[in-house]
C-alpha cells in the first residue's frame, strides 16, 4: 500500500525523518512520532465494510475486461 501524506511539506519531512532514521540519527520513538504526526490516519474497516468491499470489487471485475 502507498503511503500517504497530509501535505507535500509533510512528505518532505517525514522522508527526511525516514534518512535519519535509517542512519541511526533519531530513534524508532521519534520516528513514530513524525509517522503520526505526517502520515494521514488508516481508516479501520468493520467486517461489514470488508465484504461490500469485496462484493462491489468483484462485480466490477466481471464487468471489466481487466483481470481482477
Amino acid at each position: 500500500m502507498a503511503i500517504k501524506y497530509q501535505s507535500d511539506a509533510f512528505a518532505a519531512i517525514h522522508e527526511t525523518m525516514e534518512a535519519l532514521h535509517e542512519i541511526e540519527a533519531i530513534n524508532k520513538q521519534t520516528m513514530r512520532e513524525f509517522d503520526a504526526a505526517c502520515l494521514t490516519p488508516l481508516h479501520v474497516m468493520s467486517p461489514e465494510e470488508i465484504r461490500e468491499l469485496r462484493r462491489v470489487s468483484r462485480i466490477l471485475c466481471k464487468r471489466s475486461w481487466v483481470q481482477c
